[in-house]
């Protein structure tokens, strides 16, 4: 059960009524322009990948991880991909990248971009402890395209991995992924335009990757940081602010290896295996810094 933080009873039902799909807003004027956010309106492929090899060159001492190259997506706001990103160019089916995390990477945009709206802003990364026995939210899932519509038909397929053309484009992967690395994206006016995933390191370390390229990604006027963490309406982390990382699971103390426990209910484990080496807000990691009154 989730720590009763805000009274008994209060805290599934908050996080039920955060949690409710944007879908659920369709008849409201909070979903007046569900039509008008779509892969041409969002940064392209080359902007992508541009800012990813901007933020993983900036090495483990800054973001963490084990340089492992790293997978990204872009979904828009109703979840049709827009791009599929590999870090590294040249054979990245075999030896450069491991292929999971290129599902992963939209699994965790899909993610938050299903339970984010414009009211919250959620990171995939935020499921983890509810998703475990006796959450709220434990066995949830999210249909998801097939193999041979995710990955395209024939051998050959494999080849448009991770570049303009990959099978993924131009449909909804769904899925469901709690690991870290997924983040909502909301313009300037606070509304939801989509979401991006990223995996191929140590999970903090891809939502450390995920929030650094958020803040570089321009608009159509060219404005960098147009989709920032300032412009979200509300969140669970930082005094319910914003969708940083939260890593206050502590472990299980019974004896029997349990999962550990969230006081937030939203938490995620600390990650023992080359974790960003400075936990700061610069990551958007949950800290002392965000949670001080300015």
């Amino acid at each position: 059960m989730l720590p009763k933080i805000l009274g008994e009873g209060a805290v599934v039902k908050k996080v039920m009524r955060w949690l409710v799909p944007v879908v659920v807003l369709a008849g409201t004027s909070l979903a007046t322009s569900v039509q008008a956010d779509t892969c041409d309106q969002l940064p392209s492929y080359a902007e992508l990948k541009a800012a990813l090899q901007a933020v993983t060159g900036l090495g483990e001492a800054v973001i963490g991880g084990d340089g492992h190259p790293a997978w990204l997506t872009l979904v828009d706001s109703s979840g049709v991909v827009c791009a599929v990103v590999a870090e590294v160019g040249g054979d990245v089916t075999t030896n450069q990248s491991g292929i999971g995390h290129r599902v992963l990477s939209a699994y965790k945009a899909n993610t938050s971009n299903a339970y984010s709206h414009d009211r919250i802003a959620l990171a995939s990364g935020h499921f983890y402890s509810i998703t475990l026995p006796g959450g709220s939210m434990w066995a949830s899932t999210l249909p998801a395209l097939d193999i041979e519509a995710r990955d395209g038909p024939g051998p050959d397929s494999a080849s448009r991995w991770g570049t303009p053309k990959d099978p993924m484009v131009g449909q909804r992967s769904g899925g469901f992924s709690q690991l870290a690395g997924g983040l909502p994206l909301f313009n300037q006016s606070q509304h939801k335009v989509g979401a991006i995933g990223v995996s191929g390191n140590p999970y903090c370390t891809a939502h450390a990757v995920a929030w650094r390229v958020r803040e570089l990604l321009a608009d159509q006027t060219g404005t960098v940081g147009a989709y920032s963490y300032t412009n979200e309406p509300s969140g669970v982390a930082c005094g319910r602010t914003n969708d940083a990382l939260i890593l206050d699971v502590q472990p299980d103390m019974s004896g029997v290896g349990g999962p550990g426990v969230s006081p937030s209910g939203f938490g995620y484990p600390v990650c023992s295996f080359f974790p960003p080496a400075v936990r700061t807000f610069a990551n958007g990691i949950q800290d002392a810094t965000c949670l001080t009154p300015p």
